[in-house]
């Protein structure tokens, strides 16, 4: 065989084996041969498994609490992870972990392993608590020889409760409100006898408190012919339980839910930019799970679009928060196995969740307000099965997808989907005008813009009325606060009214556009700043035909009730001397008075000279107006 050959052959090879290279896949990675769960101490799991793949990318831990229930991922592993110890556990639940190997080409699950936490305490590790309440809890251990004594011991204690190291009873009046992780400990007097370890989880919820006042809303003095008067409500009134409150309306009902934004701020500022861009709208329920350790209704992943699924677009994902219990009613991020992969979705706990509270748990940060619970048990209450979908133009199997009927998705004739019309926010108080001791006085209007709620005050007439006003927060609290109003018609309430101040040395001035400085304006009915309706208000010279004969006369406008001002028509021929032939001092009832008409606030009134005069010469009126002060 010639050299030329086998270089000839060596290429052929070659040629054979790049092919074969290109095409080569990585396989799926085997899993872990063992895995191992235990309780060293009650309320800490290990879980330990081996390393048997070389081409792992990742772990994920995935638990259930029953061969029936789904399997939920607690979180994922770099592929140099060998263990994790999960916190928290149900004494009453049998968990079962495995773990899943993964790579690009997929994944594959380790057997099994079952774990039944040891009952070195015989309590119940979650213990629910109102805030303000009494509360007793006795501990009781696992003592084998009933013969020991025990010594009990439980840290940290929330302020405001006590344990009895002798009896073990744990008790008093929780003054602060939140999670509390309390470590709990049984020495036995035996020298043998190992030490008891438990976790005790607390779950102190806040005592609703009723709204307050931050500062009383100060009495009105208004005038007859004044404008409006706004009162920002929200500036006044403070709900003391919550700052922000969102409505979630679906075609089942709304739900309404108070945030804990002072706690969780950067979870609840990401959830309100999906609301606030509209996002939720026209969302579906698209899972509903009712299971033993795992009782959910979840949304916010998929909107709902000529006729089909479409993905919610959204925002990078937040960083996962717990500590916060995932109870009856609360509302929370869903994720993947990452705990920091939280974008849109969101589900609500339709019972309590302790089995979600392991490990890194999830990110609670909302609750139901109790008129809410109805509608979502009525959701969770819905069939549920595993329905294929279009998803994103692709056919999708959706599982424990709830619909009305437990049929498959319907959206046209009778639609058996769940939806979420809209997330809006809403005010946490709402208000209302329970009474007004004289209406005629002033009239009164609650006026929603938006968020903002305002109080309009509308004089009507003079005299005085006392308001009481109701605030009620969204858990149905109510606190009270009255307003006494006086409605009045003198110089100093105008041009307070009109935004001139209580100074009285500004009623000479007049606006830059006016005719009448502001006595003026306040003794003919004109507006202080503006001054453009002055020519209306000013008085007018007329002729009146009195026995076939014209005669002048003089039309204005004269405020009634007033104390303050003294009104004064004056007569002259020759601009120099001037005599008083009408004023305020004479009253309606002047047979100089030809014409008067009046409503609530002004008279209008028409005088004539009748006096007679020895020439016919020219006649001059003006109109005085003395301010003479209040008494």
């Amino acid at each position: 065989m010639s050299a030329g050959q086998i270089s000839l052959r060596n290429t052929f090879i070659v040629l054979l084996i790049w092919p074969l290279i290109i095409r080569t896949a990585l396989a799926v990675p085997d899993p872990p041969h063992t895995l191992t769960a235990e309780a060293p101490v009650f309320g800490e799991i290990a879980i330990e498994w081996s390393d048997d793949s070389n081409d792992e990318d990742s772990y994920i831990l995935q638990i259930r609490t029953s061969p029936q229930a789904n399997w939920s991922s607690l979180g994922s592993f770099n592929s140099e992870s060998k263990n994790v110890t999960l916190t928290g556990g149900d004494p009453t639940a049998n968990y079962e972990f495995r773990i899943l190997s993964v790579n690009e080409s997929g994944q594959s699950a380790s057997k099994t392993a079952s774990i039944i936490m040891p009952d070195k305490f015989l309590n119940n590790p979650f213990a629910n608590i109102s805030q303000g309440k009494l509360f007793s809890l006795q501990l009781i251990a696992n003592n084998h020889s009933k013969s020991q004594s025990i010594n009990y011991e439980a840290s940290p204690l929330p302020d405001g409760l006590l344990i009895d190291s002798r009896t073990g009873i744990i008790s008093g009046t929780a003054l602060e409100d939140g999670y509390f992780n309390v470590i709990l400990r049984a020495e036995y007097s035996s020298p043998e006898a190992t030490p008891s370890l438990a976790r005790l989880a607390l779950r102190i919820t806040p005592t609703l408190k009723v709204p307050q006042l931050k500062e009383a809303i100060p009495d009105m003095k208004m005038i007859i012919s004044g404008s409006p008067i706004i009162i920002n409500l929200d500036s006044y009134f403070q709900d003391q339980d919550t700052r922000l409150a969102i409505q979630i309306n679906t075609n089942h009902g709304n739900m309404i839910f108070s945030l804990f934004d002072k706690t969780l701020p950067d979870p609840v500022s990401n959830f309100l930019t999906y609301v606030d861009r509209g996002d939720y709208s026209n969302t579906i329920f698209h899972r509903s799970v009712n299971s033993q350790g795992l009782n959910i209704i979840q949304s916010g992943s998929y909107s709902l679009k000529d006729n089909k699924f479409i993905s919610l677009p959204t925002d990078p994902p937040i960083l996962n928060e717990p500590g916060i219990a995932n109870n009856r009613g609360t509302l929370a991020f869903a994720r993947t196995s990452d705990p920091n992969s939280a974008t849109s979705g969101w589900y609500i706990n339709t019972q309590d969740n302790p089995g979600l509270d392991i490990g890194n748990s999830y990110t609670v940060f909302g609750r139901a307000i109790n008129n809410s619970l109805d509608v979502i048990d009525q959701i969770a209450s819905f069939p549920t099965g595993s329905h294929d979908v279009i998803l994103n133009n692709t056919s999708y199997t959706l599982s424990d997808f709830p619909t009305t009927d437990g049929q498959a998705p319907s959206f046209n004739g009778p639609e058996n989907v769940i939806r979420v019309k809209s997330i809006v926010r809403v005010p946490s108080i709402s208000y209302e005008i329970t009474s007004n001791s004289n209406p005629e006085i002033v009239q009164t209007t609650i006026e929603v813009h938006g968020l903002s709620q305002n109080l309009a005050l509308k004089p009507l007439k003079i005299g005085s009325t006392q308001l009481e006003l109701s605030g009620t927060d969204i858990d149905g609290n109510t606190i009270k606060s009255s307003i006494n109003i006086v409605v009045e018609n003198n110089y100093d309430a105008w041009s307070i009214s009109e935004g001139l101040g209580p100074d009285s040395n500004s009623m000479n001035d007049r606006p830059a556009k006016g005719i009448l400085n502001h006595l003026q304006s306040y003794a003919f009915g004109g507006k202080a700043l503006d001054g453009n309706d002055d020519e209306e208000r000013f008085p007018e010279i007329i002729f009146l035909d009195s026995n076939e004969e014209m005669k002048p006369g003089i039309k204005l406008f004269h405020r009634r009730f007033v104390s303050d001002l003294n009104y004064s028509v004056q007569v002259s021929q020759d601009l120099k001397n001037w005599s008083t032939i009408w004023s305020t001092v004479d009253g309606e009832s002047s047979p100089l008075i030809t014409n008067l008409q009046k409503d609530e606030v002004f008279s209008k009134i028409t005088i004539s000279n009748i006096v007679e005069e020895k020439s016919k010469s020219q006649q001059f009126f003006r109109v005085v107006t003395d301010y003479i002060g209040t008494n």
